[in-house]
């Protein structure tokens, strides 16, 4: 095709956008119109920062002028005819002004001028004569194509009406980011000829686009038309794991439909096919391991899909990377092997660290690549691997250019023959570097230990409760590459079970009992309690330990028990321990009634039960006489009331050596009924 020469404006088009700059499908979402006079684009450019420096001898040493950047464009369309819904469409702000029929016959400014949203600018141009116009087919002619995808502003400009035509201006500026991506509308010959959206979709950093096109561009027509929504492109799949989770069944998924609305994705796991928004991120948990297909559908174009196979457990999120020289002829060239996990795209941008441009790459569909670069000079590179689809995610190693053989590092771990427990681990460091001190992570949470350069020995002692094998991990704190990893399981410490047995607080006939010290395996056991019951069975155990109750009949108090306590996973575990079921102490009473041998009723003689034997017991006889104390030992008194005295008394009988021991009565000296009763406190 020969270079073009562009002649005057055809028509213009105006398509609303959304907040994301993305076409608003539906009605009354475009205007095609060939009633401007102008379309002026003012380039806004920011200059970059120059550099200037002077000598002591006021000479200039530097003087770099900064590189300028185009941040933009300002727009001013002029208007001969203007559609009331071309204005509202160039700002949202402004209300159309109707007719009692609904038409639209004008517009009601407004002093806000939204930003949020926009439109995107399309127009044509005449192009002249060409020999190849209509070559090709389905060409149908040939015009200049312009596209501004993403135009804010919509302020409008000066008017002036004079005794000549009336026109009306808007300005704006074009804004980058948009979503407009190929677009809504057949613009462009694809193979065959046949009318299609723009072949490669508008980057995040372009402002304007220009292409000759041999696609007839649209008719002009006064008033707002539907914008159709086109046939999306596939979704774009993201899928990641959960950072900490172990095993990884659990997988985060989005899909990036650009704008066309929600999914339908199924899962590959027979489970029903779930409906997700365009741009959400959704978890989903595989019940099994294995490869999964995940396909993702327009919802409302099921035809469009992307798919993507994923493999449970999910594998790391980052890329792998393996460097290597093995090129005898040529110690410059420097293979990255490259790996993508199964739930990225496939696609992965490689920086080797020498200031070139990163170089983009697909794996295979073994997920691997492996990629020749060339350095120019000696020195330590360090090459950067990242995601294609989620560049958060990312790998580095370093390698030493021209290559130079080196051995491998190793460490090896064993049991420390000092310690007979076999809880020590030993281990030798070999082919690590001499000059740099080498950092052990012992694998069980501790605080990583760093030992002298030189030093090729250690030994480390695993705390109690560490148990499995653990992974000893060495680094050279000088060169992080050089790394190696041993193995060491400590010796699981022999089990010594105990039980214990004490009275509960309630009830001294019953043992309080409690387990200590069984073998981890142990989950359950069997308790004997020594006094010919049955033996009890399935009590938990968890941590080596457990505890269980058991009341004693009365006959078996102050007997001594032995109580067993057996593992019911290893009968050899057992633990015994000893308990004495205590009858529980009566409690202190006192009772009275009158003396027979007293016909008067007036003496009282009282009994008292429960008291401790070896303390004394003082009465109060209730009649204001001075308290009588019993002998230790003694259970029975008597006390003389006066005649005068014929009202109910109350007796209270107290331990002197024990307050706590108390207990009352009532006597009615004299009374033709005599009543006594016990009352505990």
């Amino acid at each position: 095709m020969a270079c073009p020469s562009l002649l005057r404006g055809v028509v213009m088009r105006a398509t609303r956008l959304d907040a994301c700059g993305r076409p608003v499908y539906g009605d009354c979402n475009q205007v095609v119109s060939d009633g401007f006079v102008t379309v002026s684009m003012s380039a806004e450019t920011e200059e970059g920062e120059a550099i200037s420096v002077t000598k002591a001898n006021g000479q200039t040493c530097i003087n770099e002028a900064g590189c300028e950047q185009l941040t933009g464009y300002t727009t001013e369309i002029e208007f001969c005819a203007v559609d009331p819904d071309l204005v509202q469409i160039m700002n949202p702000s402004f209300e159309i002004y109707r007719d009692a029929e609904g038409n639209a016959i004008g517009w009601d400014d407004s002093i806000e001028l939204r930003c949020d949203t926009g439109y995107a600018l399309e127009l044509w141009t005449n192009v002249s004569s060409s020999n190849d116009a209509c070559s090709g087919a389905g060409s149908q002619g040939q015009w200049g194509y312009l596209l501004l995808p993403w135009v804010v502003g919509g302020a409008p400009g000066d008017l002036e009406i004079t005794n000549d035509a009336v026109s009306f201006t808007f300005n704006g500026r074009t804004k980058v980011g948009s979503g407009w991506r190929r677009g809504p509308y057949n613009v462009q010959a694809g193979p065959g000829g046949v009318p299609v959206p723009m072949l490669k979709p508008v980057g995040p950093k372009v402002p304007r686009r220009f292409f000759v096109t041999t696609i007839r561009p649209p008719e002009p027509e006064c008033g707002c038309q539907p914008v159709d929504r086109p046939t999306p492109d596939p979704a774009d799949l993201y899928i990641t794991g959960i950072g900490n989770e172990s095993p990884r069944k659990t997988i985060r998924f989005r899909a990036d439909n650009h704008g066309f609305g929600p999914l339908m994705v199924d899962f590959g796991d027979g489970t029903p096919p779930q409906e997700v928004a365009d741009g959400a991120w959704v978890t989903h948990v595989y019940d099994t391991d294995g490869t999964y297909t995940i396909t993702a559908c327009d919802k409302q174009t099921p035809v469009v899909c992307s798919s993507r196979d994923v493999t449970i457990p999910l594998p790391a999120d980052e890329p792998t990377l393996v460097l290597s020289a093995e090129n005898p002829d040529d110690p410059y060239e420097v293979t990255a092997t490259v790996g993508m996990p199964s739930q990225s795209d496939g696609t992965a941008t490689i920086d080797w660290g020498d200031g070139t441009e990163p170089e983009e790459v697909t794996v295979g569909a073994d997920g691997t690549v492996a990629v020749i670069h060339k350095y120019s000079v000696p020195s330590v590179y360090t090459v950067t691997v990242r995601r294609g689809d989620i560049d958060t995610y990312r790998t580095r190693a370093a390698i030493l250019v021209p290559a130079v053989p080196e051995e491998t590092p190793e460490v090896t771990a064993a049991a420390d023959p000092a310690d007979t427990t076999g809880r020590t681990a030993a281990i030798t460091l070999t082919n690590f570097p001499a000059d740099g001190a080498v950092s052990i992570n012992w694998g069980d949470g501790t605080a990583a230990q760093e030992l002298p350069a030189g030093t090729t020995t250690a030994t480390h002692a695993y705390a109690t409760g560490v148990e499995g094998a653990q992974t000893i991990t060495a680094t050279s704190v000088s060169d992080p590459t050089k790394t190696a990893t041993a193995s060491f399981t400590p010796t699981p410490p022999v089990a010594t079970p105990a039980a214990t047995a004490t009275p509960d607080v309630a009830d001294s006939m019953t043992a309080s009992l409690a387990w200590t010290g069984f073998p981890a395996a142990t989950t359950s056991v069997s308790v004997n309690w020594g006094d010919g019951t049955a033996a009890q069975t399935g009590l938990a155990t968890t941590g080596g330990g457990g505890a269980a109750t058991h009341t004693y009949a009365a006959g078996a108090g102050g007997t001594e028990q032995t109580i067993t306590v057996t593992s019911e996973q290893d009968t050899t575990q057992t633990a015994t321990t000893a308990f004495t079921p205590t009858a529980p102490v009566p409690a202190p009473a006192v009772t009275a009634v009158a003396d027979a041998g007293d016909a008067t009723g007036h003496t009282a003689t009282i009994t008292l039960t429960g008291f401790p034997a070896d303390s004394a017991v003082t009465v109060v006889w209730g009649d204001g006489s001075t308290a009588e104390e019993i002998a230790a030992g003694t259970t029975a008194g008597s006390h003389v009331y006066d005649a005068a005295v014929t009202m109910e008394q109350t007796i209270t009988a107290t331990s002197v050596g024990d307050a706590s021991k108390t207990a009352t009565t009532v006597f009615t000296p004299g009374g033709a009924g005599l009543r006594a009763a016990a009352r505990k406190k």
